[in-house]
């Protein structure tokens, strides 16, 4: 039996968010349930896969298999923006990013560190094809009045990849009701052309 969320976290699994959690390996699948997402896998293969709604639904996050999960709720996406809405509700202006792309790698990192640049010339190697996969459908929701909004549109408009930062919704602010995988935006990068 594994656990997506250690022992001691205090951070758990939103009630809406249990049923939905899916934890796969190379070789199978299991539903993660309740609040520290407890699962069986028959096999860890090479890597796991949190995905949401079904074991084949969007990936929310990686793991090299071995590793303690540790998930907080905390999503990071590669990829482009393919749709805005917005739209009114519960008294609020809010957008939601139609975004296709896939997770980006387990420490992927947006600015670099201080121990990054005490390591010399700092560098992202591989990125080139860091949101080129459109593997899924991700919604993302800002604030219509936020800088998030703003970036969100600009990166449409001028087809520039982004990788995206995001929060899984809390119980508290029913987002589930409006949006199937509510992904609140925390940080935002876009990406030069290619």
């Amino acid at each position: 039996m594994g656990y997506l969320i250690p022992e001691k976290a205090k951070w758990q699994i939103p009630a809406y968010a249990q049923n939905m959690l899916w934890v796969r390996g190379d070789e199978s699948a299991a539903q993660a349930t309740g609040p520290r997402g407890a699962f069986a896998l028959d096999d860890a293969g090479g890597e796991i896969a949190l995905a949401w709604g079904t074991a084949d639904g969007p990936v929310l996050a990686r793991w090299p298999a071995g590793d303690v999960l540790g998930w907080a709720g905390s999503v990071g996406i590669g990829g482009f923006v393919e749709r805005l809405h917005v739209f009114e509700t519960r008294g609020l202006e809010v957008l939601v990013a139609e975004i296709e792309g896939d997770v980006l790698p387990a420490g992927y990192r947006r600015v670099p560190t201080l121990a990054d640049m005490r390591a010399g010339n700092f560098q992202r190697d591989g990125e080139a094809d860091i949101g080129a996969t459109r593997a899924f459908t991700y919604t993302m929701l800002a604030l219509a009045v936020s800088v998030y909004a703003e970036y969100l549109h600009h990166a449409m408009v001028s087809e520039l990849a982004v990788n995206c930062f995001a929060t899984l919704g809390p119980q508290e602010g029913r987002w589930y009701e409006i949006m199937g995988l509510p992904l609140l935006v925390d940080a935002l990068s876009l990406l030069a052309p290619g």
